[in-house]
């Protein structure tokens, strides 16, 4: 059944929709999908195909979260990482969201707070085709790394995927607990000269 779908001339549509609904719901994550994909392919059509697939429904899913977060102020209000996101969407919002694309969760927060800080349409447009372009190739070059392993054996593939893509969201995650911890142990700045002299008690 699993050789029957990644087969299937209707996995190019599906690949497409997983990618496109892994942005709000990403609990549905469509990166085992690309790389057990492309692992089982056998044909560089084949991968460019599904390549081709998975950065269309990277656009329409971007396009989707981006609508929603100008349409709602509410939208992913309390997100953890929404108020940093915010902050450097405004000065690099083309590597912010290449960046956080590959953080658990970072898509549907990055994309939805551009919508919500209004960053222009035509900049966000330029934004999230390099964001999903890079993805896209990423996770295809790693769908062709595990490919001799699996040797194109469907269910291996999908086993294969499925590991790859835990491997890449941890690593995503430990990268960005690292960059916290280290933010977290910075030292404060020095308080103005004046504000350091005590309190004369009266």
């Amino acid at each position: 059944m699993t050789g029957d779908i990644l087969g299937s001339a209707w996995l190019l549509p599906l690949l497409a929709l997983a990618v496109l609904a892994d942005g709000p719901l990403p609990f549905l994550p469509s990166e085992p999908v690309l790389l057990s994909s492309v692992a089982a392919a056998g044909d560089p059509g084949r991968v460019a195909a599904l390549a081709a697939a998975a950065f269309v429904g990277s656009l329409a899913g971007d396009a989707v979260l981006y609508t929603l977060g100008r349409s709602s102020h509410r939208f992913l209000r309390g997100r953890r990482d929404d108020t940093r996101v915010r902050r450097h969407l405004h000065r690099r919002p083309m590597l912010t969201l290449v960046a956080v694309r590959f953080l658990p969760g970072g898509r549907l927060v990055s994309v939805a707070a551009a919508g919500r800080v209004r960053i222009p349409v035509a900049r966000f447009a330029a934004a999230t085709l390099v964001s999903s372009a890079v993805w896209c190739g990423y996770m295809t070059g790693m769908g062709l790394l595990i490919a001799p392993v699996t040797r194109g054996d469907p269910v291996l593939s999908l086993l294969a995927g499925i590991c790859m893509a835990t491997v890449i969201g941890a690593a995503g995650e430990a990268v960005r607990r690292i960059g916290a911890a280290r933010r977290s142990a910075a030292p404060a700045a020095p308080l103005p000269a004046h504000a350091a002299l005590p309190t004369a008690v009266r």
